[in-house]
């Protein structure tokens, strides 16, 4: 089970793409998918370092199973805390999938038309929606 606190900072995130101007529908490419955090397994802040590491762990386990990902940060309205995440065209199944592999407590689904939905990963059903469409939870990145 997640911690509340933690739950109700997961359903505040925002989005912003790791390049200097990339627009949501750049990195969802207008199909379903996952946004998964690869730092901070299990809702614990660790130091930049370890989480470089498991960043580079990330990459080459995606690389190796042929999965296509593109890089973005989650984190507070004003990305003053952030963590790297990416976003992954898949079903919700693979998602949670990632998300258990990761170390990750939850996950959002961002489906064709943009919603997203927040789920906890150890089961699929959505556990509440975020936003009736990314592009409300995205922040433009400054050119």
């Amino acid at each position: 089970m997640i911690e509340e606190t933690l739950w109700q900072i997961y359903q505040l995130s925002y989005f912003q793409s790791t390049c200097r101007v990339m627009p949501y529908q750049t990195v969802t490419g207008h199909q379903s998918g996952a946004i998964i955090s690869v730092w901070n397994p299990h809702g614990q802040n660790l130091t930049l370092a370890h989480n470089k590491r498991l960043e580079r762990s990330a990459m080459r386990y995606l690389r190796d199973q042929n999965v296509a990902y593109k890089r973005l940060w989650g984190g507070n309205k004003d990305m003053s805390y952030r963590e790297l995440s990416i976003f992954v065209p898949c079903s919700l199944q693979q998602a949670q999938h990632l998300s258990v592999h990761f170390k990750q407590l939850a996950f959002y689904y961002v489906s064709a038309r943009g919603r997203v939905s927040l789920h906890c990963s150890k089961q699929t059903k959505p556990m509440c929606f975020v936003s009736k469409h990314l592009k409300k939870r995205w922040i433009a990145s400054h050119a």
